[in-house]
């Protein structure tokens, strides 16, 4: 049994585990260029006894169905809730559920970055871009800072509770030309509509999975356990630095979602179109072709073939031209992205070995980058439709 004491918007539950919130607006400590180093350990811990408590203090909700979702370094929850609350923010209770995200403990200190994300899906739903919509606490908030002190372990981690997208992921559908003509349009799109969004805490916000922060890779290459796949790394990251990160102030900046893979992308019933993109976790202001890198990379990996990128750079290209000078460095940044995904994977999973979704790109991604990377930069091109 937990014991429940209210004050000025705060709660604490004593007992087998301990939970204090605090009002978002009350965060003391803000680390805006916080970014992973290794050995610290960022995953929240998470049960359904906590999504249950968080539910009913914050939301004002009572559930009747959790199921934990896939994530890399947050806790993300399904929930449905049962129709009566005490929420004056909800008119309407969501009948496809929530999903109620508990934010890893570096990014959790990141508050005004953490308000961008919220303001960035409110825009993108009021430019018909579906995506996960921010609900608020009962107390008006967008999200709450709440410490955790399991097992003797106490960090803070901010809690958000966003409306769920209903259909099915990328990863479990039949790859088409045509589904993958969709993804790169769609990717273009959104490329579009985010450069009418900006957020000053987007100016400086940095974090380990940007493509400009590839050569931080070094220092966690140590997790890959093969000495070759460690110097392909090597390689691929000293190439990223010479022929990419040299001529960034050259390319067209904006806003990118930043992580448009097979598990971020929700596709329609009929299995052709793109009904929904969630988790904006990793967006941030760079150049616009990194998103376009970002998605060729898991769509090759989905397929296992390279040739299959050209479907997603013709869908690109309806909507988005590329440049020469984007197109030139198109092979070795989507060798990059699948680089930055394998050595994070790898050391992400020595820190949590329970988590299997950390394994995802570990499966074909070496087989992939071995047989991408030596390919000559035009015969890439040819295969993607860039050259005659």
């Amino acid at each position: 049994m937990y014991l429940l004491r209210i004050l000025h918007y705060q709660f604490t539950w004593t007992g087998r585990q301990k939970i204090l919130l605090t009002p978002a607006n009350n965060i003391e400590m803000e680390k805006d260029n916080a970014i992973l180093i290794p050995g610290q350990r960022i995953r929240p811990p998470g049960n359904n006894e906590i999504v249950l408590q968080l539910l009913t203090e914050l939301y004002g909700l009572k559930s009747s169905s959790i199921t934990e979702l896939n994530a890399y370094d947050d806790r993300n929850y399904h929930v449905i809730c049962e129709e009566s609350h005490t929420n004056p923010h909800i008119t309407i209770l969501n009948k496809h559920g929530y999903v109620l995200k508990i934010v890893n403990s570096l990014d959790s200190q990141k508050k005004h970055v953490i308000d961008a994300q919220n303001e960035m899906l409110i825009f993108l739903n009021e430019q018909s871009i579906s995506c996960p919509l921010p609900v608020k606490t009962i107390h008006g908030l967008y999200h709450t800072l709440v410490k955790l002190n399991v097992d003797g372990c106490t960090e803070s981690y901010a809690v958000k509770l966003l409306v769920y997208r209903p259909g099915e992921l990328l990863s479990r559908m039949p790859i088409t030309g045509e589904l993958l003509r969709h993804v790169g349009n769609f990717t273009a799109k959104l490329s579009n509509v985010l450069m009418t969004f900006s957020h000053p805490a987007y100016n400086d916000h940095k974090t380990l999975w940007m493509l400009s922060s590839v050569p931080e890779l070094r220092q966690f290459t140590f997790a890959v356990k093969s000495a070759a796949e460690r110097e392909l790394a090597h390689q691929v990251i000293l190439a990223f630095e010479e022929d990419v990160l040299q001529v960034t102030s050259q390319l067209e900046q904006g806003m990118i979602h930043g992580d448009l893979n097979e598990q971020n992308l929700v596709i329609s019933s009929n299995g052709r179109e793109i009904a929904a993109v969630i988790d904006f976790g990793d967006s941030h202001r760079t150049c616009l072709i990194f998103d376009l890198a970002i998605t060729l990379c898991y769509m090759i990996l989905q397929t296992g073939d390279v040739a299959m990128g050209k479907h997603v750079v013709e869908g690109y290209q309806n909507v988005k031209r590329l440049t020469d000078l984007e197109k030139k460095i198109l092979k070795v940044t989507v060798c990059a992205r699948i680089c930055q995904s394998l050595v994070m994977g790898a050391y992400s999973h020595l820190y949590d070995p329970q988590n299997e979704y950390l394994l995802n790109t570990q499966k074909s991604g070496w087989t992939l980058l071995k047989k991408l990377w030596p390919l000559p930069k035009d015969e890439v091109l040819r295969n993607w439709g860039l050259m005659n």
